[in-house]
């Protein structure tokens, strides 16, 4: 384990090997990513709550070419990714558990997505503890920590005076190794200070969701009420902008579409989809040949959280959630996620 002080962090930052460097800064409206590459004076936000945009578009573009061609065939060169090394500063916990679902579902399994594997290769992931949780995380109450313990080439613990290090990956070893005397040995106090943080941290999220802990058999829960009227109800609140699913870390559903360039020239192109909306699952064919398959929007809004709490742990192994509460902060009909899975599962606060 390391340490070093602001200054140091931001030169180690400078002194990359990567085309890009995308960090968490500090903005009038709260934290956002930004290429410190092509901002001067940024300031870290490390210390401050999770950004409200998720990383996810930096992995998954909301809208991408994935193929160019004529009359002739397929233009290999066009449509081949080319991702040059980019380092990610300041992603959370959930967001690395985000990361590690998003794997599962495009790096494993009989279909590899190339262009999601040429931007995994090429991407440093920094991480950092978050000492400040936000008012709407709820990463404990599914089991997760508001720190990374494993997948990150590089973890920051904020503490009085700079920060700690802690190596995950050659990767990250390169990088303090290239440091040089930018850092140091962490000290035995030191280490008990982040151990300090880390508790607190679990105990502020505790407390601001009184103590919130889903059901072991949430998923037995969830699959038993497919058909439960109680959705409804909440459905009632949304109104089907989608935001939930677009700021989503793990949502990864996508549209497909053809578009005409020019004479004798097309492309296909990918963007963001949700199954929130009235049109998702829109298929090739003549109108109204393959209706939705979900045309009641309660039956969206219960696949939704059947989804993430069902079907992933079945498909994935994992939940389809990680507590970040982004969705929360987005939603126009202020649907809490929390509030609906106490009602549905019984669950009482403390």
């Amino acid at each position: 384990m390391y340490c070093c002080d602001e200054k140091s962090l931001l030169a180690i930052l400078g002194s990359l090997e990567a085309a890009d460097v995308y960090a968490t800064v500090r903005r009038e409206k709260g934290p956002e990513y930004c290429n410190l590459r092509k901002t001067e004076g940024a300031e870290l936000a490390l210390r401050d709550p999770r950004p409200s945009a998720s990383p996810k578009s930096f992995l998954q573009p909301a809208r991408e070419r994935v193929a160019a061609y004529d009359s002739k065939g397929v233009d290999e060169k066009a449509s081949c990714p080319a991702c040059g090394e980019r380092a990610l500063v300041g992603l959370r916990g959930c967001d690395l558990k985000a990361v590690e679902y998003l794997d599962k579902v495009f790096r494993e399994g009989d279909f590899k997505d190339p262009f999601y594997e040429a931007r995994r290769r090429a991407e440093i992931l920094i991480t950092v503890d978050c000492v400040a949780p936000h008012e709407n995380c709820f990463c404990t109450a599914l089991g997760g920590k508001p720190y990374a313990e494993a997948g990150f080439d590089l973890n920051v613990t904020p503490i009085s005076g700079g920060y700690l290090l802690e190596v995950g990956s050659e990767k990250g070893q390169a990088i303090l190794d290239k440091a040089g005397g930018r850092v140091r040995e962490a000290t035995p106090e030191q280490l008990k200070e982040r151990e300090r943080l880390r508790a607190k941290a679990c105990q502020d999220l505790d407390r601001q969701n009184e103590g919130l802990r889903l059901p072991d058999k949430l998923q037995e829960i969830l699959l038993g009420k497919q058909e439960s009227d109680e959705w409804v109800k909440h459905a009632s609140d949304c109104v089907e902008c989608a935001a939930c699913t677009f700021i989503c870390p793990t949502c990864h559903c996508f549209y497909l579409y053809d578009q005409v360039l020019g004479p004798d020239e097309f492309e296909r192109v990918r963007t963001w989809d949700s199954c929130l909306l009235g049109d998702y699952s829109r298929m090739a064919g003549p109108a109204n040949a393959k209706p939705t398959p979900r045309p009641r929007l309660r039956t969206r809004f219960a696949n939704r959280f059947l989804h993430k709490y069902a079907y992933s742990p079945q498909q994935y192994g994992l939940l389809g959630c990680t507590g970040c509460g982004r969705c929360i902060e987005a939603c126009f009909g202020k649907v809490d996620i929390r509030q609906v899975l106490k009602e549905l599962t019984g669950v009482k606060s403390r």
